[in-house]
């Protein structure tokens, strides 16, 4: 299978997964505040189910581009160096506009709309701007970034020397006993940070990325297999948390890697093609998840900073609006913000 034709898959993946975030977030706004009228019949109520998605991806992700580093100190600071600039330049300009908005709709209009109650003390600085675990998220989003940073550091130890693959095992035997035995996940603490169910997700990309190849599955078989793991997210997703540990591995991570995998087998068979609109989305899919939710809280807002306040009906029909404008939004940040200074820095 041709790298084109990987990222075909993954990029697919990756836009539909920040769609199904985007609309979640959006329709938790009306769940809310709207109750009991629902976004598109609250069908998208599972959303959150495409972050374990994106860790998974992920995983894929690090393991397909970074694979020639493994066992090669020397290649550590050109990974550390992508990994960086990937998730932190286009994160710091958001946060930073983000703490500017807060400040001017605060202090100079005298709204309390947009008020995130941020400590604004240097610990608190620091620790958001580094994405350090279980920081104060002014996006609250960004909690998922700091598993991707964990991640990325687990995986470096393998470029460092493979016999240091005895940490990472280590990690992941802990994180079964506490997610599968003792089942303390859910609690915030570092604990639960370190040895958490999202660990077996991104391994799980890992393992897809290891033996895609090796694994010929027919068409039917993969329609099949995809069909399956769409049908037990659809059957048992809906009686699941975002805070329940085990069984987002279960019903969400799990399914996800048989998602992943059918999908990049039925395009290596010529079996799929896909839209390019996703496509689309999945290349701007993290300038989207980045600004998704602090764009869609702003426009909620700015009607009730004017003093209007929307029908239950109007509000579903301004939702809408609000996720085509998030979607074109990322494009633009993707195209002419988070490329160039991704290009730049790398220069």
């Amino acid at each position: 299978m041709s790298s084109k034709k990987v990222l075909n898959s993954i990029q697919f993946l990756r836009g539909f997964a920040a769609l199904m975030v985007v609309i979640h977030h959006t329709g938790g706004y009306i769940r809310r505040y709207y109750a009991p009228h629902l976004l598109l019949g609250d069908y998208f109520g599972i959303g959150f189910a495409g972050v374990d998605l994106f860790f998974v991806i992920s995983g894929f992700i690090i393991h397909f581009t970074s694979k020639k580093y493994l066992n090669n100190p020397s290649k550590l600071k050109e990974y550390l160096t992508k990994r960086f600039v990937r998730v932190y330049p286009i994160y710091w300009i958001v946060i930073s506009i983000l703490f500017i908005l807060s400040w001017l709709i605060t202090n100079v209009l005298h709204k309390n709309v947009f008020n995130t109650g941020y400590p604004h003390t240097f610990n608190a600085y620091f620790q958001t701007y580094t994405l350090f675990p279980i920081h104060f998220a002014i996006n609250p989003v960004t909690w998922t970034l700091s598993y991707e940073i964990f991640f990325y550091l687990m995986f470096a130890l393998l470029i460092i020397s493979k016999r240091l693959w005895f940490i990472p095992f280590g990690i992941l035997i802990v994180s079964f006993y506490n997610i599968f035995i003792i089942k303390s996940g859910s609690e915030l603490t570092y604990f639960n940070f370190i040895f958490s169910g999202f660990n077996f997700e991104f391994v799980l990309g890992c393992l897809i990325f290891q033996f895609y190849e090796k694994l010929k599955l027919s068409k039917a078989l993969s329609l099949l297999l995809l069909s399956i793991a769409v049908g037990i997210i659809l059957y048992w997703g809906y009686e699941v948390s975002d805070i329940d540990s085990y069984q987002r591995i279960l019903t969400f991570g799990l399914p996800s890697g048989i998602i992943l995998l059918t999908l990049l087998n039925l395009e290596k068979e010529g079996a799929i093609t896909f839209p390019r609109l996703f496509i689309m989305l999945g290349d701007a899919s993290y300038a989207l998840y980045l600004i998704h939710f602090p764009m869609m809280l702003l426009m909620n807002k700015i009607p009730q900073m004017l003093g209007h306040q929307f029908t239950a009906s109007q509000e579903i029909n301004y939702s809408y609006f609000i996720i085509i404008s998030i979607v074109i939004t990322s494009f633009f940040v993707h195209k002419w913000i988070e490329k160039p200074i991704a290009k730049f820095i790398l220069k």
